[in-house]
């Protein structure tokens, strides 16, 4: 077969297509500030404060602070911090995320004031600060979130009402091998074999959200239901249209 094509997909689409593993996403550029857990709230504990006592100014998190000089020796802020703390404080909007994979739990926050946003993620005791433009902040969230572009290619008599227990869907993320349903077909079979993650989208404060699912690069809408979720296989170009109607909707409620 063509290289330039899809075998798995060509296969059970019935037709030619693509691959799409060379059109994935380039690596996210390297955050500004990488610091322990707990920066952010130690720059907010210690800026202007002159003199403080050595045990704030020398704990881990000060420490790298000043280090990072985003504060001074006796714990004065530098500008860059009082920026970050001026757009955390006066956010018009927020937004949250929280990744689960093999790797663990990874958090990512974002603050806006007008178009300037702050953007953290925190994943075991390290967080990572940057400044940065809204527009790009939410281009790094879509990136941040493992969407790549794939084929939407299903088994032709799936049932996409099949309730998949959560505990199941929380062990298959954290790598433990689980089965895939008895009446799976071969396609979903493939995908169950994949890594999963799971992402979960929301506006702070609103009841709506993106709570997806994972499989390598196949994206799925979690539907929670009474004993699990149901998985909805999405193209990821549905994913790229969602994020945006989810702020929309969100923000011009607030």
């Amino acid at each position: 077969m063509n290289d330039l094509l899809d075998p798995f997909a060509t296969q059970h689409a019935g037709q030619p297509l693509e691959r799409l593993d060379r059109a994935q996403g380039q690596p996210l550029p390297a955050p500004a500030y990488t610091l322990p857990s707990g920066a952010l709230q130690a720059l907010f504990d210690l800026r202007g404060r002159g003199l403080v006592s050595a045990a704030k100014r020398n704990s881990p998190a000060a420490t790298a602070l000043r280090e990072a000089g985003l504060l001074g020796r006796f714990g004065g802020a530098s500008d860059t911090a009082t920026t970050i703390a001026g757009i955390v404080e006066r956010a018009g909007r927020t937004l949250a995320a929280e990744r689960v994979d093999r790797s663990g739990t990874t958090t990512w926050s974002c603050w806006a004031s007008g178009p300037d946003a702050v953007v953290r993620t925190a994943h075991d005791d390290t967080e990572t600060i940057d400044l940065l433009p809204f527009t790009s902040a939410v281009a790094r969230l879509v990136a941040w979130s493992g969407i790549e572009p794939f084929w939407p290619v299903a088994d032709p008599d799936d049932d996409e009402s099949r309730v998949i227990p959560d505990d199941v869907v929380d062990a298959v993320v954290a790598g433990r091998q689980v089965d895939p349903p008895a009446d799976a077909g071969p396609v979903l079979a493939a995908r169950w074999r994949e890594p999963w993650s799971t992402v979960s989208i929301a506006v702070p404060g609103s009841d709506d959200g993106l709570p997806l699912v994972f499989m390598g690069s196949a994206s799925h809408l979690r539907i929670r239901v009474d004993g699990g979720s149901r998985l909805q296989l999405v193209p990821s170009y549905w994913v790229f249209e969602a994020l945006p109607q989810l702020l929309e909707r969100s923000w011009s409620t607030t």
